[in-house]
């Protein structure tokens, strides 16, 4: 299809069904704070489209304990299976409006599949309330699945991946700002996770597109009309329009349109030291995907032990901040589940 022939059909409404059959699995990736919450409340507006309102983050923990238990095919292996996911963050932020959670509609939402994939997508059509065959394409917009991006396309050789990509200088200020994490750590990390996700969409295209998060701000027509492509779906301009806030945190937070000057912020937000060290550090990813360093000039390895001081003090930091609005023991549980689910 091309993308004039998505121009074209519009009903009054401004929309109409294209004949693609393929319902998903769509998954948005990116690091944190790289603009993850702006695809999903953009691509939300598309009527085709539902997206879990909450992160999941349990993909890895489901295929372990299908690795361990097997198939919890029958009514009282669901049950067990089910227990074990309740401790779940994802619960934390499910919306109150969905009633109780049921196991039981969700086993039935299974469609008599238990396999990995069978038990994520009966659990995201449950909650989405996406009937199969009624052209909804079903998705997860979780950040961390950025590093696991080998594992979804194990169990869904049919999903597609929109991989968020936002320039490592303002994504560290923008970290730092949000949950005061360390601005070397997020750099390092960045151009570890960025570089190795990159990798993987560049050698399979057709199932993975890359996003550029300072193209989407300054124009999001165009790079809507590319997502859209992508997805065999029609583009209207509503696409291109947030319908209410998506960001609590940082400068867009509570706003309502779309912030087309938020990038480069590094360049008054950030020491030239601070700069030169955040990009010698993620130098080999920088020049992958075509970041000009404007204060370093070689790369940098981070050693292992000093990873691990700044995973404790990052640690420490996001406890700190969770403490106020959830107390201590529930501030480290939160955190301590997100791992072990995550993977």
């Amino acid at each position: 299809m091309t993308l004039e022939q998505q121009n074209t059909g519009h009903t009054s409404s401004g929309f109409e069904h294209t004949h693609s059959t393929w319902e998903g699995p769509l998954f948005i990736v990116g690091m944190p704070r790289s603009g993850t919450k702006l695809l999903r409340g953009l691509l939300s507006k598309h009527p085709r489209i539902r997206i879990l309102a909450a992160e999941t983050d349990f993909l890895p923990f489901i295929a372990e304990w299908v690795e361990r238990h097997g198939r919890p095919s029958t009514p009282e292996a669901f049950e067990q299976f089910s227990n074990a996911m309740t401790g779940a963050n994802y619960f934390n932020f499910r919306p109150a409006a969905r009633g109780p959670f049921r196991w039981q509609d969700w086993r039935a939402a299974c469609n008599g599949r238990f396999d990995v994939s069978g038990l994520f997508e009966g659990f995201a059509r449950y909650e989405l309330e996406a009937e199969r065959g009624s052209g909804t394409i079903w998705a997860d917009k979780s950040p961390a699945y950025i590093r696991q991006i080998p594992l979804i396309m194990k169990h869904f050789p049919n999903g597609r991946i929109l991989h968020i990509v936002r320039d490592v200088r303002d994504h560290c200020v923008s970290m730092r700002n949000a949950w005061g994490k360390d601005i070397r750590r997020s750099a390092w990390r960045w151009g570890q996770d960025v570089l190795h996700a990159h990798r993987q969409c560049v050698s399979m295209p057709e199932r993975c597109l890359e996003v550029r998060f300072e193209e989407l701000l300054q124009d999001p027509d165009t790079q809507m009309r590319r997502i859209c492509l992508f997805l065999d779906l029609n583009f209207f301009a509503g696409l291109t329009e947030l319908s209410q806030s998506v960001e609590q945190k940082g400068y867009a937070a509570g706003r309502t349109e779309i912030m087309r000057d938020n990038f480069r912020k590094f360049e008054t937000r950030l020491t030239p030291d601070e700069i030169a060290s955040i990009e010698s550090l993620s130098w080999s990813c920088m020049q992958a995907l075509g970041y000009t360093p404007v204060r370093a000039t070689h790369p940098r390895e981070m050693s292992s032990l000093m990873q691990y001081l700044l995973k404790l003090k990052d640690g420490a930091q996001l406890v700190k901040s969770g403490m106020a609005r959830r107390g201590v023991a529930a501030a480290v549980r939160f955190h301590a589940t997100h791992r072990r689910m995550a993977g």
